[in-house]
């Protein structure tokens, strides 16, 4: 179950919209389950079929490696692991860590510490969802915040190579209470790993879906793009149903979601998020109900909403743009829906949004 801590498994609902547009139509395969905590859906079309073992495969090797609250996962013997005098050593058969590891570097300097892989020590300090905000004080976090930072001085990943061949990889702790949670982008990359899969079957038109996480390729099988709808940032079991806020076309990307509206905790007036800002220590406080964002990759989506959520609104759209201007490949779009407080004569919740959209997205989006 890797995504259990920091964000939501349901923040988004995504729907597949489809339009009937030949009267013949190809033949779709769907492989569905559980996994990771959460669920999944595969999605395409054609003459090549691949085999459930395959899909399995790719899961578990994510499993066996991110799962924080998988017993004997990689991720977990690292945490447990104690020592600054020696390193812990293994090979990185999947290139997994070697990956997630570059791409999770690269993503916190660009978001100058709110997405940081070393916040783990921080959640469980809050509780999931939480569940202990009552009983922190500021001493705790204070202590704790002395050994969170994604940096060399305090973890590093060295792979040890030979003049032509990888031996094995290390993971250097500088300070052994540092312990690590990459649930804010695993799962994300999980969901790339399973296209890889599909594109090296020769699979051209596809959508896999794992916990809200959503990457597509090509077209769906009424021969138009796959489209999704974003739920209104309401609480489950406030209304009937599941009301929905917008439709997104998705064209060869990724598109993930993060948001605070169904896990967050009133206490004395103030909405306390379920997003811990690593650079505070504390949840984030910013009036940012949820950020979509699009991007080449379902890891890099999944990692940016997390971000956005930690940086809100106002510095959220500064670094958003920013990637929109660095980033190759299908073009970074955002959404962000804001808590705009209460107003005058509104009638519900609903009624006191504000909404940002990157350029694409503000011309593409269909508003429900």
């Amino acid at each position: 179950m890797i995504l259990k801590s920091i964000r939501g498994l349901s923040l988004i609902a995504f729907v597949f919209v489809a339009f009937s547009s030949c009267s013949s139509t190809p033949v779709e395969h769907i492989h569905s389950g559980e996994a990771q905590g959460t669920t999944y859906i595969i999605k395409y079309h054609g003459n090549t079929v691949v085999e459930q073992v395959e899909v399995d495969s790719v899961i578990e090797s994510m499993d066996v490696e991110m799962n924080t609250w998988r017993e004997g996962a990689r991720i977990s013997q690292i945490n447990k692991f104690n020592r600054t005098d020696t390193v812990f050593s293994f090979y990185d058969e999947s290139k997994i860590w070697s990956v997630v590891w570059d791409l999770s570097w690269e993503i916190h300097r660009d978001t100058e510490g709110a997405f940081d892989p070393t916040v783990k020590p921080l959640v469980d300090l809050w509780g999931f969802g939480l569940k202990h905000v009552e009983k922190v004080d500021s001493a705790e976090v204070d202590s704790i915040m002395q050994f969170v930072g994604f940096r060399t001085d305090m973890i590093d990943l060295d792979e040890i190579d030979s003049r032509s061949n990888y031996i094995e990889t290390h993971i250097i702790k500088r300070d052994s209470r540092v312990q690590l949670d990459f649930n804010a982008i695993a799962q994300g990359y999980t969901v790339d790993m399973l296209i890889d899969l599909l594109q090296e079957a020769g699979i051209e038109n596809a959508m896999v879906e794992l916990g809200g996480e959503v990457r597509c390729l090509g077209v769906n099988i009424d021969g138009v793009p796959w489209r999704i709808a974003v739920d209104k940032p309401i609480e489950m079991g406030s209304v009937e149903g599941r009301p929905l806020q917008a439709i997104l076309k998705v064209d060869n990307a990724a598109v993930c979601t993060s948001g605070n509206y169904r896990k967050s905790v009133v206490i004395n007036g103030k909405n306390y998020s379920h997003t811990i800002d690593p650079r505070t220590g504390y949840p984030a406080l910013n009036g940012l109900l949820s950020v979509t964002i699009q991007a080449p990759s379902a890891a890099i989506a999944d990692a940016y909403a997390t971000a956005c959520m930690v940086l809100g609104p106002e510095e959220g759209r500064v670094f958003i743009e920013k990637m929109r201007q660095n980033k190759f490949g299908p073009p970074i779009e955002a959404l962000f829906i804001i808590d705009a407080g209460p107003s005058s004569g509104a009638q519900s919740k609903e009624e006191t949004y504000e909404f940002w959209a990157t350029e694409g997205w503000a011309k593409a989006i269909t508003w429900l």
